[in-house]
């Protein structure tokens, strides 16, 4: 759970606290990996957290884990070895929600009946990263942009996206970061299909990669293209464009501002940039990350505001092309984290972003 437990640990009780209650449980597998940093699934595919975790926020705030027979002795070896934590075991086949607390006392981020419902504002809390898990996160994008990189050189004309796809899952995993989302575009593919899933379709121009990949509970968000034959001089030209569209986003990610202003900020600068003024109706543009790919996708009107600690995630495309970066948002604006020093990358609006990776 780190070395910032403690102060964790003391924003939930202070949460806890303006509610008037004395005990929160937390089911939300963003939540859980929050709290703990440990992986919270077993099929990646569900939104549900195979342990409930209840901090009883009376005198000293204490865990207790509630988990079936079959992830207990699993999350006591891996996930959770060496923590100070109180258990309650239930059979597989039983609901563990009948070993949760209840009452005018019991707040949740899920909530069940007879529990007060709270994950608006645990949502927020969770927002805020600490000093430690930015730096955690900081590592997590660093392997994930080298993890890309070392997939882009290994991927050759002829090759499937699929075959690619395996290639990037393979980087990924050899660097104990879990595949979130996983997705290949092959030659300009991605210009109709802005979540291209692999296929059996050829590389033989360019190859685009973009993966969600997460370890500690963090998640690093990455697209990166490689072109395999010289990119025309209109390509380079729209791909510059789109980097310009991005910075729109990135200048407007400040503390205090509604996300949803920096939304506005970043579609206004397709039809300033040359892209067609309803570019951003055919793929959302991104918004808060950290502990999800998206926690949802933020559009003009979105009314959160962006703290220090925030991590947001900007995904501009058009004209074929797409850039994508995690970002921290500090007090002297953006920290874009994804980067890797053996990728190409220019100069734009003072930040070095990728470039084109060409042979």
């Amino acid at each position: 759970m780190g070395d910032d437990l403690p102060e964790k640990l003391s924003r939930l009780a202070a949460l806890v606290g303006r509610h008037g209650l004395d005990t929160v449980v937390l089911r939300e597998p963003a939540t859980i990996s929050w709290l703990t940093g440990a992986r919270s699934h077993v099929p990646q595919t569900l939104d549900t957290s195979c342990l409930d975790v209840v901090v009883d926020c009376r005198d000293r705030p204490r865990l207790t884990v509630v988990a079936n027979a079959i992830e207990a002795p699993r999350l006591r070896d891996t996930e959770l070895a060496d923590r100070d934590v109180d258990w309650i075991v239930v059979p597989w086949w039983a609901d563990r929600a009948a070993a949760l607390p209840t009452g005018p006392g019991v707040g949740s981020d899920r909530p069940g009946p007879g529990m007060v419902d709270v994950r608006a504002d645990v949502a927020a809390l969770r927002r805020q990263l600490t000093a430690a898990q930015a730096e955690t996160l900081a590592g997590v994008c660093a392997d994930a942009a080298r993890a890309v990189t070392a997939a882009a050189g290994r991927c050759r004309p002829g090759m499937t996206e699929y075959a690619a796809a395996a290639l990037l899952a393979a980087e990924l995993l050899d660097r104990a970061l879990d595949p979130v989302a996983l997705f290949v575009a092959a030659d300009r593919r991605g210009a109709g299909h802005r979540h291209p899933l692999p296929t059996t379709a050829s590389l033989t121009e360019r190859v685009m990669l973009v993966c969600c990949a997460r370890r500690d509970g963090l998640i690093a968000s990455v697209t990166r293209i490689r072109c395999f034959t010289p990119p025309t001089s209109e390509d380079r030209d729209a791909y510059r464009r789109l980097l310009d569209v991005e910075a729109a986003f990135l200048d407007a990610s400040r503390m205090g501002t509604r996300i949803g202003e920096v939304v506005a900020t970043g579609v206004a600068a397709y039809p300033a940039h040359g892209f067609d003024a309803t570019e951003w109706h055919r793929h959302h543009q991104g918004g808060f990350s950290g502990w999800q790919p998206r926690e949802y996708p933020a559009h003009p009107g979105s009314a959160d505001l962006l703290t220090a600690g925030s991590v947001v995630a900007w995904n501009p495309s058009g004209a074929g092309w797409k850039v994508e970066d995690t970002c921290l948002v500090t007090p002297a604006g953006p920290r874009p984290l994804v980067h890797d020093p053996g990728w190409p990358s220019m100069t734009v609006a003072g930040r070095q972003r990728p470039d084109l990776l060409t042979d």
